[in-house]
């Protein structure tokens, strides 16, 4: 008998919703805006990062409230194990649950999703332990006991410490940081090197460097467009902290990784098709028709990132997904396939229907007569 008889994920939705009384599911509910939740004859009001879990048998309405519009993800399972997990937990059901954060529900859900799509060996075992890390995480984040053990500022610095690093090329400045910490500068640079042993402006630059290593060495790009790409102020500013800091020039860096045509850097050498697919959130085929790259074959996984309808993946070349400032990258990636050189982590953006950007990590693997490809995403937008 299947211990999973139903798994679903639903990202970023903006209609009303009604789990009727009849419904079998246990549902797990995101929302990343305001909204009115009715759960029988209870009405409540939830705010960005609450969440909500289901039980069947419970009529839950979901609605817009004032001036909002509704966003929210959700995650719909159902079987024989699925009130265990649920006791495992010791997570709250058909209660409105305010945890201290919810970034971790993108890369849980999306593991979850390539999973239930895929149906790989032993896939069900790997979602329960998926949906069991989901729901022990919501409730640990939401035991006011653990809440009470929090330095001060502490998960706050967390969070703009993650913010940092995953948009390191807007212009950042330490007055701004410290604003967003509603803090003055001295003190925000005081308890931010106390917390993660270096400063603000040290943990940028040097995020920006590892980025621009990865720019270098997997693409041919031009050293100014990466220090563009980067957040740097110039290319003699991008040069000197790059020299600095690995001991030389962006250019001779660049060069020793492709002294012979097409090498790829790979700092652990694990490019191996098994590894790439535990690696990746979302992974398919790729055919090449006429020169250009399409996604081939069940691209419903990659469908709910971008917004496109699967067919659309299917009949438009890889190139037209790909964010404009990004197609001299992508177009370099994609003449290395074409002369039968791997990719590995391609950073560039991907454009979902909305014109939003979706910073990704694209790879790119020949096994056999087949070629493979890998997407790594940080679940962050960046708006057009």
């Amino acid at each position: 008998m299947s211990i999973l008889k139903v798994v679903k994920i639903s990202c970023n939705c903006t209609k009303e919703q009604v789990f009727s009384s009849s419904n079998k599911d246990f549902n797990f509910i995101v929302f990343h805006n305001k909204a009115s939740v009715e759960a029988n004859d209870l009405a409540f009001d939830a705010s960005s990062g609450a969440v909500f879990l289901r039980e069947p048998g419970l009529q839950l309405e979901i609605k817009p409230i004032g001036n909002y519009s509704l966003s929210y993800s959700s995650l719909s399972f159902r079987g024989s194990i699925a009130s265990k997990l649920i006791t495992i937990s010791n997570i709250e059901k058909n209660v409105l649950l305010n945890p201290l954060q919810v970034h971790f529900t993108d890369s849980i859900f999306t593991k979850i999703n390539l999973e239930s799509t895929t149906q790989s060996t032993n896939w069900q075992s790997i979602v329960l332990a998926h949906i069991l890390e989901l729901l022990s995480k919501t409730f640990r984040l939401c035991n006011h006991d653990f809440t009470e053990t929090l330095p001060d500022h502490a998960q706050k610095l967390r969070d703009l410490r993650s913010e940092i690093h995953e948009s390191f090329s807007k212009p950042w400045k330490i007055e701004d940081m410290a604003a967003k910490m509603k803090l003055s500068t001295s003190r925000f640079a005081s308890l931010y090197k106390s917390s993660f042993k270096i400063s603000p402006t040290e943990d940028l630059i040097q995020t920006r460097i590892d980025q621009a290593k990865k720019m270098l060495s997997s693409s041919k790009v031009s050293v100014k467009k990466v220090s563009e790409a980067c957040g740097f102020e110039s290319v003699h500013y991008f040069h000197r902290a790059f020299k600095k800091r690995a001991n030389l020039t962006p250019k001779h860096f660049q060069n020793s990784h492709f002294a012979q045509e097409g090498s790829v850097y790979t700092p652990e050498r694990h490019f191996s098709l098994d590894r790439l697919t535990q690696l990746a959130e979302y992974s398919g085929i790729i055919e090449l028709i006429d020169g250009e790259l399409r996604f081939h074959g069940n691209t419903n996984h990659l469908s709910e990132l971008l917004g496109h309808a699967p067919a659309d993946l299917r009949d438009r070349p890889f190139l037209d997904f790909v964010a404009p400032e990004d197609a001299y990258i992508a177009q370099d990636g994609t003449t290395k396939i074409l002369k039968d050189k791997n990719i590995l982590d391609l950073n560039i953006k991907l454009l979902h229907k909305s014109g939003d950007r979706i910073p990704v990590q694209f790879s790119a693997l020949l096994k056999g007569k087949n070629w493979y490809w890998f997407i790594k995403y940080s679940a962050v937008s960046v708006a057009s």
